[in-house]
């Protein structure tokens, strides 16, 4: 086993996957428009980040099935989410999930200072 695949092994898959807050970014940018491909600049413009972010981030997506490069257009690459795998199906749900969770103030169960007496500050 090489060093990088021992360092892969270990790091975990979630480290793995998630190396920066920019495969973040960029995953969250394609599951809220996976109905269209998108070539680096676009997405790039669409989450913030600089081209060359995206651009070096693009090849570990693909290599672990999440996104797929659907067309060229030119000389331009277009990338698409890949909604056949079930690791994107399960990833959009998760996410869905978790959104869910996000406490609103009506339902937050923390109290505020108005809820607590005086009393109870003593």
């Amino acid at each position: 086993m090489s060093l990088q695949n021992v360092n892969e092994f270990n790091s975990g898959i979630l480290s793995n996957l998630f190396s920066s807050r920019a495969v973040a970014q960029i995953l969250d940018f394609f599951l809220d428009h996976k109905e269209f491909d998108y070539p680096p600049s676009e997405i790039a413009k669409k989450t913030g980040l600089s081209f060359r972010t995206v651009f070096r981030e693009i090849p570990s997506l693909e290599r672990n099935q999440l996104i797929f490069n659907n067309r060229r257009i030119g000389k331009t690459n277009m990338y698409k989410l890949n909604t056949d795998f079930e690791a994107v199906v399960l990833l959009e749900r998760f996410v869905l999930d978790m959104s869910q969770l996000r406490p609103s103030k009506e339902t937050s169960s923390t109290p505020t200072e108005e809820d607590i007496s005086e009393s109870e500050l003593i």
